[in-house]
This record gives structure tokens, C-alpha cells and sequence, in this order.
């Protein structure tokens, strides 16, 4: 069944955001690209990286207390089932590309969710754009539309949008606990983000920005927001 799904073209994908905290992902082969991989991975969950040696920006890696990796020094091309004991996701990233196929085999065989180095797996890591808490993966399987997209929307995104998501995040919090039904939060939310007066003042105080924001959340509105509850 693993060999079917390698040659199978791949079906439609859902975009998710992962929280991998707790979540083991192992990387196998500890060159440059197994050192990338690391990298990014490390930022969000533990890592664990398979190979006879390491490159020294591995081992950086490992030496900080920032960083959740570990290096395991083993010789994997007897086969790597051993190594997938409660494992997220599995990244072969070996020299050898039979090798990689190996382990991608194995992987999937035990359910494993398998990022391919060497082209289209079960994980596809997209090029983020992050700005304080806005988050833009983009993916389009073409290298140079994928990064022509990330320097628009790099241009884009401006500081008021990160200040504009932290002013409606913390609008959000309060409102939950004084606005009674997620409709009428929403409602408040597109009024301010439809407020040209708001962006306007983010960019010169983001204590004048939130008070205007606030205005829309007056103690007359919230009582008869209550009231049509009732």
C-alpha cells in the first residue's frame, strides 16, 4: 500500500497550522539539508536527528537551550523502524536518495506522516510570512511565483496590520467577557476594522487607536446588546 501511495499522484491538500509542542519530528541525515529542515522545525517542537556525523551548525543547534534537538549518532541504512516509535512526522534527508525512499516506506508503513525532501510528501512546508500574530503560508509548488508572492504581500503588510491584530485581539478578549453572543463580537470587530479613523491612528498612537476602537463598545451598546439576550 506505502508503494501505491509513492507513485500516486497527489490529491487535493488541506492547509492547517499544527501546533507540534508536544509533537516528535525526526530527521534523518544530519548534512545541509537535514540542518535546514532542523532549523525550522526546532522553532516549533521538539526535533531529533539521525546520522553518523552532523554538520557543525547541527551541533550549535543542539547546544542551545532555545532549541529543543537532539543528535543521534547511529548508522541508519540498516533501516530505521526503531527510530519511529511515536514520531509526528519523519523527514529523510540523507545523501542517498534510495535511501530516503527507504525510510519514507517505512515511515508510512507505521502511519507516519512523511515531509519529502526530494519532492511532493504527506507534509509540504509552505514559505511563511509572519508579522506579530498574522501568519501567511504560502504554497504554489513553483519556486518563483511562490517567493514573488511573499515580496508582494511582504510590501503588503504593513506595521498597522500586526498593530491592527494586536488592537482587535485584545478587543476580543475584553468583549467575550461583556458581550454575550459571538455574532454581536463579530459585528463590532468588522466595525472597527472598517474604521478608516482607527488605522489612522495606529499609525500615531495605539493608546488613541484602542479608545477609538472602544467606541464602538459603548456602555449603552453593551446593555442593549445584554438586553436583546434576555
Amino acid at each position: 500500500m506505502a508503494e501505491q501511495r509513492n507513485h500516486q499522484s497527489p490529491g487535493p491538500r488541506l492547509p492547517l497550522f499544527l501546533d507540534l509542542t508536544a509533537r516528535m519530528v525526526v530527521i534523518f541525515g544530519g548534512g545541509a539539508v537535514g540542518e535546514r529542515k532542523a532549523r525550522l522545525f526546532s522553532q516549533y517542537g521538539p526535533v531529533r536527528v539521525f546520522s553518523r556525523d552532523f554538520t557543525s551548525g547541527i551541533q550549535e543547534l543542539a547546544k542551545d537551550p532555545q532549541k529543543q534537538v537532539e543528535l543521534v549518532a547511529c548508522d541508519i541504512s540498516a533501516g530505521v523502524g526503531r527510530y519511529l516509535q511515536d514520531v509526528f512526522i519523519a523527514i529523510p534527508a540523507t545523501s542517498d536518495s534510495n535511501l530516503n525512499r527507504a525510510i519514507e516506506a517505512e515511515a508510512r508503513a507505521m502511519n507516519i506522516l512523511v515531509n519529502n525532501v526530494e519532492g511532493i510528501g504527506d507534509v509540504v512546508v509552505p514559505s511563511i510570512l509572519q508579522r506579530g500574530r498574522i501568519v501567511v503560508a504560502i504554497s504554489t509548488e513553483i519556486p518563483a511565483l511562490t517567493k514573488h508572492l511573499r515580496l508582494r504581500l511582504e510590501e503588503e503588510l504593513t506595521d498597522s496590520y500586526q498593530e491592527m491584530a494586536r488592537l482587535l485581539y485584545q478587543i476580543r478578549r475584553e468583549n467575550k467577557e461583556t458581550i454575550a453572543t459571538q455574532k454581536d463580537r463579530a459585528c463590532i470587530l468588522w466595525e472597527i476594522l472598517s474604521d478608516e479613523e482607527v488605522w489612522r491612528l495606529l499609525s500615531v498612537s495605539y493608546e488613541k487607536a484602542y479608545m477609538r476602537a472602544r467606541s464602538h463598545v459603548s456602555l449603552d451598546e453593551r446593555d442593549s446588546l445584554d438586553a436583546g439576550d434576555t
